[in-house]
């Protein structure tokens, strides 16, 4: 599954929506009102941009991201597993 950036004009499962959604129950949480609703448009704007440059950034950096896995062998140890590169399925 790809990991979608989002646009203002492709929206729903995008992390630009999952941005927008933590923002309303934020909102919801610390003002004890729904937030408003007026001009959605310029909102996402700000959270589909935020959203690529996140995921573009991750994007161009994966062996920044994660380097080791500790893996559990099931006999009460452990093993480091060295990941040599990780490719994001990012749509931006």
């Amino acid at each position: 599954m790809a990991l979608i950036a989002g646009h203002v004009s492709a929206f729903t499962g995008s992390l630009a929506e999952a941005i927008e959604n933590a923002m309303k129950a934020e909102w919801q949480q610390v003002k004890g009102v729904p937030m408003p609703d007026t001009n959605p448009d310029e909102r996402r704007i700000l959270f589909v941009a935020i959203a690529q440059g996140v995921l573009g950034y991750l994007n161009a950096h994966p062996d920044d991201v994660l380097n080791t896995i500790e893996v559990d062998t099931g006999a009460g140890t452990s093993d480091t597993v060295t990941i040599k590169s990780v490719d994001f399925d990012v749509t931006l």
